[in-house]
């Protein structure tokens, strides 16, 4: 696995496994059970994508990187749209964009 891999790889376990505890230290609030949730999947897709990544060839980084960046694009118009989740949008946007153009590499 490469080194974005490993960190796409861990940060998914790890919004998988304690999704609380990463919004918290991101946002520095308790996040509710629906944002829980949805950080869950956020970490399952993270943690699936780097499995698949790891064993592909350049074609399955490319499409990696656009779903990322079609991610980053959706936590923009967020952030735009909800004031009560704007911070959160933003961070999960910035995130998206630095695996996107990871994989662009």
């Amino acid at each position: 696995m490469s080194p974005l891999e490993l960190v796409r790889a861990a940060y998914g376990a790890t919004e998988l496994l304690a999704p609380g505890a990463v919004e918290r230290l991101l946002l520095g609030s308790v996040p509710d059970a629906r944002a829980r949730t949805v950080v869950r999947i956020l970490g399952a897709r993270h943690l699936t994508q780097a499995l698949v990544t790891a064993r592909a060839g350049a074609g399955m980084h490319r499409l990696g990187g656009a779903v990322d960046a079609v991610h980053a694009l959706t936590m923009a118009a967020v952030a735009a749209l909800d004031p009560k989740r704007r911070r959160a949008a933003a961070v999960n946007a910035a995130l998206a964009l630095v695996f996107a153009a990871g994989e662009f590499r």
